[in-house]
């Protein structure tokens, strides 16, 4: 019953394979104590990442809930993983935008391309000029039109720009920063905005969420870049204000945000923070 609901609210539960799909640790269907924290930070690393590390037969609509926490943590473990592709890079005497393209393919091996698919979903339905009921309907529609095929290319070509135009020894705190900050928000995102349609990946991650989570997130977040230093701090805040804008200007848009506009709002975001950080470090 849990595996279908959860299709019905359409998100794929089938197994995947893979160069990621290795370890395979079983987890228990249902955790208490340690190891509820344990599966649900193993639930938010498999859902942001393409890395797949544990074996289940069963999924509940919880589960995806009560990972919303670990968001900063994993984003910090997406930018550590990017750190060392930027490392391998430099070792490789890329630079400009042969290093960006270079790191964009290894955002796509690393953390695949959930947030693009949502990206492009969320182009096609808002930039359609239609009402907001058929923008959601051209959301849900499997088919890729000319305004998410115009977005995808300028969304790549932006990152490959802006990730080429850093220097190696800022590049890793900024790459760490930068998905700490993004997945940070998505938390915002999830919690508190509405949502623009019943079902799908939006209600899921609000049912069983409690407000709770939110600052856990913040607090985790706030470590993270603390850590990394006071300049990161400042853009993390000033990053903050366009992302906010832009997910406020969707809520008006379609009624509220989705979880296509999650993806959106993510790789916006992740073009925001790169465009303030060239301005603060050029």
């Amino acid at each position: 019953m849990a595996e279908e609901n959860l299709k019905t609210k359409g998100t794929e539960v089938e197994e995947e394979t893979g160069f990621w799909n290795r370890l395979n640790i079983p987890l228990p269907e249902r955790s208490t104590g340690l190891f509820r924290y344990i599966r649900d930070f193993f639930t938010c690393l498999e859902f942001l990442t393409r890395i797949r590390m544990t074996k289940r037969e069963v999924w509940f609509p919880d589960d995806f809930a009560r990972s919303v926490p670990y968001f900063p943590l994993v984003g910090g473990i997406m930018g550590a993983l990017m750190w060392g592709a930027a490392r391998v890079g430099a070792l490789a005497g890329f630079s400009g935008n042969v290093l960006g393209v270079f790191l964009v393919l290894a955002e796509l091996f690393f953390i695949g391309t959930l947030m693009y698919d949502g990206f492009m979903d969320t182009a096609d339905g808002v930039f359609s000029g239609r009402t907001r009921e058929r923008k959601l309907e051209i959301m849900q529609d499997s088919h890729v039109g000319a305004n998410a095929v115009i977005g995808a290319i300028i969304l790549i070509l932006a990152k490959v720009t802006l990730l080429g135009s850093f220097p190696t020894a800022v590049l890793g705190s900024l790459l760490v920063a930068m998905y700490v900050v993004t997945r940070t928000l998505m938390v915002v995102y999830i919690l508190l905005f509405p949502n623009a349609r019943p079902g799908g990946l939006g209600e899921m991650f609000k049912t069983g969420g409690t407000p709770v989570y939110l600052p856990l997130a913040l607090v985790l977040a706030a470590g993270i870049l603390f850590y990394l230093g006071p300049v990161w701090c400042r853009l993390a805040v000033f990053s903050c204000v366009p992302c906010m804008a832009l997910a406020f200007y969707l809520k008006w848009n379609l009624g509220g945000l989705t979880g296509d506009t999650f993806g959106f709002l993510t790789e916006c975001g992740t073009v925001i923070v790169l465009f303030l950080a060239y301005y603060l470090f050029r």
